[in-house]
């Protein structure tokens, strides 16, 4: 999927979590979103071309020499692991009150973007980093065809939606 899509399907997850669940006080709404638009295109940090990768050069030059694209990245534990690591990093540079919720909104995002990758051909490896693990996938649509020009529309008509029944 293309970063604008990833950007969408973060937004509609945002979103639904921020109108369902407490998950981030109404003075923690902001961070989390942001947070979130972040994670939904953070994985993609291991691909030189990506969004994210263009924009952190260095970081995503080490991330890249140390897995492949749609390796360890677009992995539901590592994502994990590392947003846990961001709470805790956080709270030792003294955002305790913002902490949880950048990192559970980046974990949000970033998982949004591991679920719109399984549409796509190549699949996410859910069950890295356990060696030769199968890859999963929903659907084999094809990054910037149709079908995800369609999706791209009808994640933003939803989460324009999910954003006026807020306001």
């Amino acid at each position: 999927m293309q970063y604008k899509t990833h950007f969408a399907g973060g937004a509609l997850l945002t979103l639904a979590v921020i109108q369902h669940t407490d998950i981030a006080a109404p003075d923690q709404i902001v961070p989390f979103a942001v947070a979130a638009m972040i994670g939904s295109v953070a994985p993609d940090i291991d691909h030189k071309n990506s969004f994210i990768s263009n924009r952190l050069k260095p970081f995503g030059f080490l991330v890249r020499r140390t897995t492949t694209h749609r390796g360890a990245t677009h992995s539901p534990l590592i994502i994990f692991l590392f947003s846990l690591l961001m709470y805790y990093g956080l709270e030792l540079a003294g955002f305790s009150s913002s902490a949880y919720a950048i990192a559970s909104g980046f974990f949000i995002g970033a998982i949004s973007h591991v679920l719109l990758d399984m549409l796509n051909t190549q699949g996410v490896p859910l069950l890295f980093p356990v060696p030769k693990a199968k890859r999963f996938r929903l659907a084999r649509i094809r990054t910037g065809g149709l079908i995800e020009k369609v999706i791209f529309i009808v994640l933003t008509l939803f989460a324009f939606q999910f954003l006026l029944n807020m306001i």
